[in-house]
């Protein structure tokens, strides 16, 4: 399909542009390489939302909120002691079964959605040829969201 081939297309054009960093880097000053290590400044923190401090190392990149939609906030922060022998705290919603049936429900709604909107459009063009990918981004809203690259990946 046309879309595994820009996939493919995309990782061999990173990996040709790799193979020239590789090749290029011993001709590069050491002096020269620490400052652009330092512009980095790997060593800041990244904010992840607003007010929001995150993890150090990383490279702060704005995309679309509609590039990754999340309802649910993966993120989750403790107050206390670092020390990995402290005791993690005990969760709130530990075993609420009610509140995972909702989010699947929710999340099965939403693909119904969507495929019956894709649906929609194929009726009207008369053609088999419509997307079945769903909604386009333009579709889905505007909007920005903030999303974080780490230098460990």
């Amino acid at each position: 399909s046309y879309q595994a081939t820009y996939q493919d297309m995309l990782g061999f054009a990173r990996l040709n542009r790799g193979k020239i960093v590789t090749e290029t880097m011993p001709s590069v000053a050491k002096w020269r390489w620490q400052k652009f290590v330092r512009s980095l400044r790997l060593d800041e923190r990244v904010e992840f939302g607003e007010g929001d401090i995150g993890l150090s190392g990383g490279i702060q990149v704005w995309e679309p909120a509609s590039a990754n939609i999340t309802t649910v906030d993966m993120i989750r922060r403790f107050g206390g002691s670092t020390s990995p022998a402290a005791q993690w705290p005990e969760e709130e919603n530990a075993g609420d079964d009610e509140e995972d049936r909702f989010d699947r429900m929710e999340k099965l709604i939403e693909k119904a959605m969507k495929r019956m909107s894709s649906g929609k459009k194929e009726g009207k063009k008369g053609s088999a040829q419509g997307s079945s990918m769903g909604l386009s981004s333009s579709d889905q809203g505007g909007g920005e969201s903030n999303s974080i690259h780490s230098g460990n990946e």
